[in-house]
């Protein structure tokens, strides 16, 4: 609902004092006629061109370069100074710990040992100055990992978080790790963090993305503001089927709203790919430009923000509520009185009966009412436009902002028009270049518009006061405040509404009870989640035989970009549903997970790969906002691997935490549907305990061992989806955990009190003779820094985060760079290598991958300005 609609329900309206103004029927037939405020002074940057605007607008940016040398780290999360930054401690340990002197020697060995084991009775208090020269720190179950992978690229790749915690067990905060990545290299930086958006190449993170636009804000504003636009176009390039006519696509219109006579070229950019899609979406400008507008373009949670309900709240009068109560009442007690012959109930009906003199005074409450919820609504819409006309004036960053994301829009907007009255509107064909910009632009008076009058200054770009026929014939075109409203109506009747008609939006569908226009195929996967129940109600017929030709693949549901965890979070609620509902759910889940698992495969092909995926208790959490949790996402990506992988290694999987188990479910021989396969996975054995080592000494290599497996025919690469907070490892022939790193000197090997858990692995598959596979590390929760490799180890990769899009990076003939490819000297012996080189694929390593990953085409056009 929205905040202007001031209206009593209808049964006390048609009682109510109908004189009262307050009361009477609004008739609104435009957003001319509304109270709105739209009002913001005129910017000459407007109507400058792109290059005069972006000089402009530039010049009024403060200069950044520089500054971080002088000042050192700038700590942004001001709003909370209770917590210390330790920019140079990356060992785990408590400060104060640092600071205590070792106790001096009592002259008795035995004595001196029980001495250091009082000081340290757990063993979490760790040796500083042994640990940070090792670059080690503990695990949340005493597991020894690594404190940093002495990357800064790599940390900020690999970075993990919920909620904006960011010194969650002595983490490097957000913006250190970002200070130190813009030093070694300020364009992958900016790869990275444009990474953790992109839906299709990288993590698809908004919320930690918006937080990193934060820091660009304070350090590098410019770089930001020229590099906006890069994320709502599409360049990146997806599998179509090439029509003709691609190769040169260019609609000549005559120009709409912009100088007289002056003809406009529609035309694909150098970076635009046909039939591509984009890192994100359009409606991530205007989300961005709120937060800038309520001073929240920061390292807070952007949440906070973008998921408040900013609408006045409406309260009834007591005789309204009251009366509502009653009928509640009465109609259980009616029920029930049904069931006993009705006299009871209708004979409390009729004793209850209002007065005319309650009848009078409910009225004069209603009209009461009415005028303080519209005095209410009034004080906030002027606070909320004070506020924006500070916020222009005052800030330079968020005025070039504003405009920024205004030209944007105006511009596809523009576009999109000319392309619609330059083809058949009948030919759905004919309008498939059609983007997304009218979808996700701002609607008058709704949340972006509220608190930026973003569509204003849409409206002014699009519409300028000469192009406006009903305007100039007013008696006082003068008026800015006028003319405003009239651009913002014609942007809504003229460029909105036919657009969003064109583009089929399902929403105007579904408000206007035509489900029959409804194109399923073309539904949006979240939109199907959510409107699911409601097209199996409204539209049974057709939306089920819509599944049924899903099933037999004459058509194709939406889904690719959801993850796995999600759908997982979905089966597993299921319970919840009964019925045909249930029935009809778990059948869009199911479609929706084959979806996701050919696109996938088409994207490249995983050979000789398996799926280790942590059931222990710890990845029940952090949840997110929807519930989802770690172990989620952990058995979603698992089956994914699993159902990907070529035979014979797909469609297995290894759960573990205390003991690891196969799992024999995925892929192409399996026919089961997700909830019979997310059902299977949970009947394995799962506890509380985190051992990773275990699942090779218990399963990979015994079994390999024991059958004398040949290497050629041992598993390359182990995705390990975890939380990464291993148990402590514990060396040959012992039972239980390790004695305590620390306290006691020479309480176990020295080459196992710093043994790494990736360490172990190596050494027993080395002491068995077997090469080791490639390991990712798939971090899927944000808890402490510790992590498992460093930055230059070979045959292990670093990844983080819950969308599957990262996976593409490992796919042979995929969409990202081949792996570099080793030569090797042949030993002049036989034809074959007589005179030439050996090659093989190199093995990866932790920062490769993240060249790998972001040296996609599609992050070739980010640029540093600042």
């Amino acid at each position: 609902m929205d905040d202007n609609d001031l209206s009593l329900p209808r049964e006390e309206l048609s009682k109510a004092d109908m004189t009262a103004p307050a009361l009477g029927k609004k008739v609104r037939t435009t957003s001319v006629d509304s109270s709105f405020p739209v009002l913001l002074p005129e910017d000459p940057c407007l109507r400058m061109s792109q290059e005069e605007f972006e000089a402009a607008i530039l010049k009024t940016l403060p200069n950044f370069i520089g500054i971080e040398s002088e000042m050192g780290v700038l700590d942004i999360l001001d709003d909370d100074s209770s917590f210390p930054m330790f920019s140079h401690d990356k060992t785990g340990a408590d400060p104060k710990t640092i600071q205590m002197t070792q106790p001096s020697t009592t002259g008795n060995t035995f004595v001196d040992v029980l001495n250091r084991a009082a000081a340290n009775p757990t063993g979490e208090q760790a040796d500083a100055t042994e640990m940070a020269r090792r670059n080690r720190m503990l695990t949340e179950n005493m597991g020894m990992a690594y404190a940093s992978t002495q990357s800064p690229i790599l940390e900020l790749f690999n970075k993990v978080d919920h909620k904006g915690n960011y010194y969650v067990n002595n983490q490097q905060p957000l913006a250190e790790t970002l200070e130190e990545a813009w030093k070694a290299d300020p364009l992958m930086t900016l790869k990275v963090i444009w990474m953790v958006r992109s839906i299709h190449l990288g993590k698809g993170d908004k919320g930690m993305f918006y937080r990193q636009l934060g820091w660009l804000k304070e350090k590098h504003p410019r770089t930001l503001l020229m590099n906006l636009k890069w994320l709502h176009r599409a360049v990146i390039k997806k599998d179509a089927k090439r029509r003709e006519g691609d190769d040169h696509v260019i609609f000549d219109k005559v120009n709409m709203g912009g100088v007289e006579g002056e003809r406009t070229q529609v035309e694909v950019d150098d970076f635009d790919v046909l039939h591509g899609v984009s890192h994100g979406y359009w409606k991530d400008l205007l989300n961005i430009l709120v937060l800038s507008s309520q001073e929240r373009l920061d390292m807070s949670d952007p949440d906070e923000v973008l998921l408040r309900d900013c609408r006045v709240r409406k309260e009834q009068h007591d005789g309204m509520r009251q009366r509502r109560n009653r009928s509640r009442t009465h109609l259980r007690g009616a029920v029930r009185g049904k069931m006993r012959g009705g006299a009871r109930g209708r004979n409390r009906l009729a004793r209850e009966q209002p007065t005319p003199a309650q009848r009078q005074e409910r009225k004069k409450c209603a009209v009461e009412l009415v005028k303080q919820q519209k005095a209410a609504s009034k004080e906030e819409k002027a606070r909320r436009h004070a506020h924006i006309l500070n916020r222009l004036a005052r800030d330079p960053f968020h005025r070039a902002l504003h405009l920024t994301v205004a030209r944007l829009f105006a511009d596809q907007l523009r576009k999109d028009k000319l392309l619609l009255e330059s083809g058949n509107k009948d030919n759905k064909e004919s309008l498939r270049g059609l983007s997304l910009c009218a979808k996700w632009a701002p609607s008058l008076e709704h949340f972006h518009d509220k608190h930026t009058l973003i569509a204003t200054t849409i409206a002014e770009l699009l519409f300028p006061s000469s192009a406006l026929e009903d305007y100039s014939q007013l008696t006082d075109p003068r008026s800015r405040d006028t003319y405003l409203k009239y651009a913002r109506e014609h942007y809504r009747a003229k460029i909105l509404s036919p657009l969003r008609k064109a583009l089929s939006i399902v929403e105007r569908d579904i408000s206007a009870q035509t489900f029959s226009n409804i194109q399923y195929s073309h539904v949006p996967s979240i939109a199907m989640n959510k409107y699911r129940e409601l097209f199996s109600t409204k539209d049974s017929d057709r939306f089920h035989a819509y599944l049924q030709d899903v099933a037999l693949g004459k058509v194709t549901i939406s889904g690719a970009i959801l993850t796995p965890g999600s759908l997982i979070k979905q089966v597993l609620g299921l319970v919840n549903h009964t019925g045909q509902d249930a029935v009809t759910y778990a059948t869009v889940l199911d479609l929706q997970w084959k979806t996701m698992v050919q696109r996938i495969k088409d994207s490249g092909t995983l050979s000789n790969s398996m799926a280790v995926c942590d059931v222990s208790g710890s990845m029940n959490g952090p949840a997110d906002r929807l519930g989802i949790c770690p172990l989620d996402h952990a058995i979603g990506l698992s089956l994914l691997i699993a159902e990907v992988t070529k035979p014979p290694f797909g469609g297995r999987i290894i759960t573990f935490s205390q003991n690891p188990q196969i799992q024999v479910v995925g892929g192409e021989a399996d026919g089961r549907s997700l909830k019979d396969k997310v059902q299977y996975v949970q009947r394995a054995n799962w506890g509380w305990n985190t051992d990773f080592i275990e699942v090779f000494r218990q399963v990979i290599l015994p079994l390999a061992v024991e059958n004398k497996v040949p290497p050629e025919d041992m598993v390359k690469r182990v995705f390990v989806f975890s939380d990464m907070q291993f148990d402590q490892a514990q060396g040959d022939g012992m039972h239980g955990f390790m004695t305590p790193v620390f306290g006691v000197p020479g309480s176990g090997p020295e080459v196992n009190r710093w043994q790494t858990h990736h360490q172990f692995v190596e050494m027993e598959f080395q002491k068995h003779g077997y090469e080791v596979p490639e390991l990712v590390y798939w971090n899927l929760a944000g808890r402490a820094g510790a992590v498992p490799v460093t930055h230059d180890m070979k045959g292990t990769a670093l990844v983080s985060g819950q969308s599957q899009a990262l996976m593409k990076a490992f796919l042979d003939c995929g969409v990202f760079e081949e792996e570099e490819i080793e030569a090797m000297e042949g030993d002049g012996q036989g034809d074959d290598s007589l005179g030439e080189n050996q090659k093989k694929k190199t093995r990866f390593d932790p920062l490769k991958i993240v060249r790998k990953a972001v040296g996609h085409a599609g992050f070739d056009m980010l640029r540093v300005v600042d």
